[in-house]
């Protein structure tokens, strides 16, 4: 049961983060082509130049914050939530498989590593877990992780060690950029490329586990 729990869990999570995701760049599209058409209607209304260019310049920022300002805000906002994600249920599985395969020991951070690195590490301790069948998932979420503790930490400025990792994984990715200041840009599907890589790494770590055989 206690399997079923995490399996379902994972599932869940991972349906919920991809809806939000949808949606939330559905209403900013949206936003912004009711803007276009508002002002595109106004400008029909203006003869003189002058006036023309004024109504212009007045809702410049305004389509400078639906192109720009919004999306990164909320796309930040999705990409932090799917690594809180990430984190939360890699540590139910830890929890999920003490409990399943009776694990005498259970799961306790412990050290300066990553939590998640820990949890893993945990997971292959105790169970038997190809690693060549997780190792490239695994590679990703870590670029992954990267990227939201520059978001997290430093406006979206990696810190200098990982500036030169970040930089080699962002730069075939069409999604992710690094702009003239090393600062983290996230393109429209650069949240939803971060969801697959996550979801691939959970349904390969669910098919390693689910290979060990449970105690009687």
């Amino acid at each position: 049961m206690p399997l079923h729990l995490f399996t379902n869990r994972v599932r869940h999570d991972i349906e919920d983060m991809r809806e939000v995701i949808d949606l939330a760049e559905h209403y900013l599209k949206n936003e912004a082509r009711r803007l276009k058409r508002r002002v595109a209607k106004e400008l029909k209304e203006i003869s003189g130049q002058e006036e023309r260019e004024y109504a212009i310049g007045w809702y410049a920022d305004d389509f400078v914050r639906l192109d720009k300002v919004y999306p990164q805000i909320q796309r930040r906002a999705l990409f932090t939530t799917l690594m809180c994600m990430l984190e939360a249920d890699l540590l139910l599985g830890c929890q999920m498989c003490c409990r399943a395969f009776e694990i005498p020991q259970e799961f306790k951070s412990k050290g300066k590593n990553r939590l998640i690195t820990q949890a893993l590490e945990y997971l292959q301790k105790h169970l038997a877990i190809r690693n060549r069948f997780i190792q490239y998932d695994w590679e990703l979420v870590q670029n992954l992780w990267s990227i939201r503790n520059a978001l997290v930490h430093n406006d979206g400025k990696p810190k200098a060690s990982d500036l030169k990792s970040i930089a080699v994984f962002c730069a075939p990715i069409p999604t992710l950029e690094l702009d003239q200041h090393n600062r983290i840009i996230l393109k429209e599907g650069s949240v939803r490329m971060a969801l697959h890589a996550v979801d691939s790494f959970f349904r390969h770590l669910i098919i390693e586990i689910n290979r060990n055989k449970l105690p009687n």
